[in-house]
């Protein structure tokens, strides 16, 4: 149902309703100029491809990752015969003694609380 119209002597109210009527009418007019906008760059993404194969080359220098740690110099607090530490790998540890071990030795025996500080 429309609004009805204002009295001929409302200036207030028809430059209301013209006002609005202007508002709805370039509403519309930017909602087909939005659509046309959407069509757009959805047609323009749709006939784009993103090359994920052949990227480009970094400027940036790899530096070698090292894993291994170097080998440490420890005294054991308690000796210990025969211990496995690792698949196949069987050590023997006296007290008093340094030993040169490989870094997973050294750290094992520290985490079990058997070396000497």
């Amino acid at each position: 149902m429309a609004a009805p119209r204002k009295a001929a002597g409302d200036l207030t109210g028809r430059t209301a309703e013209k006002l609005a009527a202007a508002r709805d009418t370039e509403a519309k007019e930017r909602a087909k100029s939005m659509a046309t906008a959407t069509v757009v760059a959805e047609s323009e993404k749709a006939n784009t491809v993103v090359d994920l194969v052949d990227q480009p080359a970094s400027t940036v220098e790899e530096q070698p990752v090292v894993v291994e740690e170097s080998d440490r110099v420890i005294r054991v607090n308690a000796d210990l015969n025969d211990v496995v530490i690792g698949q196949g790998n069987y050590f023997t540890f006296e007290v008093g003694v340094q030993y040169r071990v490989p870094a997973f030795v050294a750290n094992h025996l520290e985490e079990k609380g058997l070396l000497w500080h």
